[in-house]
């Protein structure tokens, strides 16, 4: 690559991050590469970023996929719309408590690699009582977990014009398409899930103006 376009791509990656109002700390915590692999790239230093690094960038810099990696290439990025509420204003910010911190979509699926490789010896060892019912154990907080993170990805992405971001519909179907039992104790959870993500058979039209409220309190309140 010739130093020039380097020198461009860089430029383009800090200016993003700048409008953004993120800090590289930021970057890397929505899932961006580490902080020296940005210095490397905003200064236009090191070797050429993987595919990888370049997908990571798209992440938290809110840029549609491959944009990173047709950026440096020499084209342009797509950002992601900003979400429309309701009324066809933008939702107020999603932020942070003072006893919340972020968690990557890598982050989480590194979660589930692990807890599906402690499936895998539990079963394989159906004698130890005490593995077989800490897997349980564990496998109830992970589902858990992935249906709070997925509830908020969703209500982050709600309205877009994009849809549901692409590796969340992948990764995270069972979440949105499995049949929901009504008896379940999380059943009101997991429909609201389907509502948002634009799936609305089997949901009455009082539970869709339930709904429509809580997304508008979830948005208007940010640090709920």
């Amino acid at each position: 690559m010739k130093a020039s376009n380097r020198v461009r791509f860089g430029r383009i990656v800090r200016e993003r991050r700048l409008k953004l109002g993120l800090t590289q700390d930021d970057v890397f915590g929505a899932g961006g590469p580490s902080d020296t692999t940005q210095t490397r790239v905003e200064r236009a230093d090191g070797p050429e970023p993987s595919l990888s690094t370049l997908n990571k960038f798209d992440a938290a810099l809110r840029w549609e996929p491959g944009s990173a990696a047709r950026t440096w290439r020499g084209g342009h990025p797509t950002p992601v719309p900003d979400p429309i509420s309701l009324n066809g204003t933008s939702p107020a910010a999603f932020t942070l408590g003072p006893m919340e911190v972020p968690v990557s979509l890598e982050e989480l699926t590194k979660l589930l690699d692990i807890h599906s490789t402690l499936v895998a010896v539990a079963d394989a060892n159906p004698d130890n009582a005490l593995l077989t019912k800490t897997v349980a154990e564990m496998k109830e907080f992970v589902s858990s977990l992935t249906g709070i993170w997925v509830t908020e990805i969703l209500e982050r992405n709600a309205h877009s014009t994009n849809g549901i971001p692409v590796m969340i519909e992948f990764a995270f179907s069972s979440h949105l398409a499995a049949p929901v039992d009504l008896s379940s104790p999380d059943a009101e959870e997991r429909l609201y899930r389907r509502w948002l993500a634009g799936r609305t058979d089997n949901i009455s039209d009082e539970q869709a103006a339930d709904f429509t409220e809580r997304l508008a309190r979830r948005q208007e309140a940010p640090n709920s």
